[in-house]
């Protein structure tokens, strides 16, 4: 992991460095994410579901926005950052492809998920008052990994349009949901309203506990 560390960022064989990065990145996930569990309009997945007029389980959206997406950013920023998925050591190209990856989902998460749908008036946003951290994240890791973002070359430039891609479909999916499950379908959430009454989400700065069971 040390000798990773030292080829693809400044940092060199710093034990220290890489803990910290590695234990930063890991807490700025992990408060996004509750961030938007729990946040002023969340849970994530009933506010992305007005928006298209879907209602996702609570059990579902739980483990997909919250469970799937924390582990899944967990694992691409320890391939990211150590060069190895626990004891299982990487090819270079991965390496730098989960680099890629992990800096574009900080950008497309802040930019698709949040900032764009603050803009078009669909307030509250859960997870939006997190993402000036993943911004500086993604600067840092831009500015201190260079070596290891030009190693990787055409794997690097994948990773960065699958992290931030990834948050492009998130709504279109939901509305293919939509489209399959006639069960769940709602009334959309018209931008600059409320959020639905059947999202039981209040306007308010501590949103319901989700019902899982």
């Amino acid at each position: 992991m040390l000798d990773h560390l030292s080829e693809v960022s400044i940092f060199g064989h710093s034990l220290l460095a890489l803990f910290l990065i590695l234990v930063i990145s890991f807490a700025l996930t992990l408060l996004h994410t509750l961030q938007e569990l729990k946040g002023r309009g969340g849970p994530l997945w009933r506010n992305f579901g007005a928006i298209v007029g879907v209602s996702v389980p609570d059990l579902l959206g739980f483990l997909v926005f919250f469970v799937g997406l924390t582990v899944a950013l967990w694992l691409v920023a320890l391939l990211a950052i150590t060069g190895s998925l626990l004891t299982y050591a990487a090819q270079t190209e991965w390496a730098a492809g989960a680099l890629g990856a992990l800096i574009g989902a900080r950008l497309g998460d802040t930019l698709i998920s949040h900032v764009l749908l603050y803009m078009l008036r669909y307030r509250p946003n859960p997870g939006l008052a997190s993402t000036p951290l993943y911004v500086a994240e993604a600067v840092f890791l831009i500015a201190t990994f260079s070596r290891g973002l030009t190693a990787g070359n055409g794997s690097t430039c994948v990773g960065l349009f699958i992290g931030a891609g990834f948050f492009c479909f998130v709504l279109p999916l939901l509305w293919f949901v939509r489209i399959v499950m006639p069960s769940w379908r709602r009334d959309r959430w018209r931008p600059g309203e409320p959020l639905p009454a059947w999202t039981g989400v209040s306007d308010s700065s501590i949103a319901p506990k989700p019902n899982l069971s």
